[in-house]
């Protein structure tokens, strides 16, 4: 394998580049690591080739992790407009390989290699080892994947786990469910955890307590939390937060997740406050029909590019 390969991040939002280095101990290095808005391309190989030309690299293999399901050669972004076919990206990259995966596969591909000072553990819990895990996120959508442990080396899985329908815990919630139902013909779980389902929460929660006003944005509800403590921003926050728990709890009895359940994504870690003060555990444990989630360990990671990680661990020999 050539010393140095492209990693990219690609999401609805914002795309991540770097270069990666993995050494005789498989430890992975990250440099030239930039950020910048999805928008800012009409498509996938202008950004790539942008990105090396300012860092002024040369490479001839590269890992992509896509927001999108990638199980044919035409791969499409599910929150976004990009678009490309897999048999076209090496030839148009100038590259002798390319390979793509969903975004949360390369999530769940970073879920081994995490170290303590990535992660900020949530509860109780006494995960085993060498189990099968899960990563989930909200961010522009609600991504989900998970590995499973094969011998000494590791089955990613992609998963298209944020379209599944959304099921409503406690009166609250289920009010919440009735007004947001209105603008929707079928409510899956996108629709109240990733950032338009934090203000699909918001709005919901001001027509119960009959305030007048519209929907706003994420960043102004997290805002107005942060900065002014509204009670009406702080609950949904904490709803949404509540609502994450049940639906992690789910996904680990899916996946039987005995080594632990990772939460990832843009959201969490911009209202880590209120987050790690929210009931998402107690939500999480309450799951009567699935009483061993509760031995679980659940973790925030705090890493800002996991993906990164998991798309250059691709390249390590430790997934089958």
């Amino acid at each position: 394998m050539d010393s140095e390969f492209l990693v990219a991040d690609i999401g609805g939002t914002n795309v991540r580049f770097a270069i990666a280095n993995i050494d005789e101990n498989l430890d992975i290095q990250l440099n030239d690591v930039n950020m910048y808005p999805t928008e800012n391309w009409l498509y996938l190989e202008d950004a790539v080739n942008d990105y090396l030309a300012q860092v002024g690299k040369r490479v001839k293999k590269a890992s992509i992790a896509f927001a999108g399901p990638v199980n044919k050669d035409e791969v499409s972004m599910t929150n976004g407009t990009w678009q490309f076919n897999q048999s076209e990206l090496a030839s148009y990259l100038h590259m002798e390989e390319v390979i793509v995966m969903n975004d949360y596969y390369a999530h769940a591909c970073s879920m081994p290699i995490l170290k303590d000072d990535q992660l900020i553990k949530i509860g109780g819990g006494e995960s085993i080892k060498n189990g099968n895990m899960v990563v989930l996120g909200p961010g522009t959508g609600v991504g989900v994947g998970a590995i499973v442990s094969v011998g000494e080396k590791w089955k990613a899985v992609a998963s298209e786990g944020g379209h599944i329908g959304f099921s409503p815990s406690g009166a609250l919630e289920k009010e919440i469910f009735k007004i947001i139902a209105d603008d929707y013909n079928r409510v899956s779980i996108e629709e109240l955890m990733s950032g338009r389902g934090l203000s699909n929460i918001h709005f919901a929660l001001g027509k119960i307590k009959g305030l007048d006003q519209s929907k706003i944005r994420p960043t102004t509800i997290n805002k107005l939390a942060t900065e002014e403590n509204d009670e009406n921003s702080v609950q949904a926050i904490k709803i949404f937060s509540g609502m994450l728990g049940s639906f992690a709890s789910d996904m680990a009895g899916t996946f039987n997740a005995k080594a632990g359940v990772f939460l990832a994504g843009g959201m969490l870690p911009k209202m880590q406050q209120f987050f790690l003060e929210s009931d998402f555990r107690a939500k999480f444990e309450e799951n009567e029909k699935l009483p061993f989630v509760k031995s679980i360990e659940t973790y925030l990671i705090i890493e800002k590019y996991p993906a990164l990680y998991g798309a250059a661990a691709h390249y390590s020999g430790m997934f089958l």
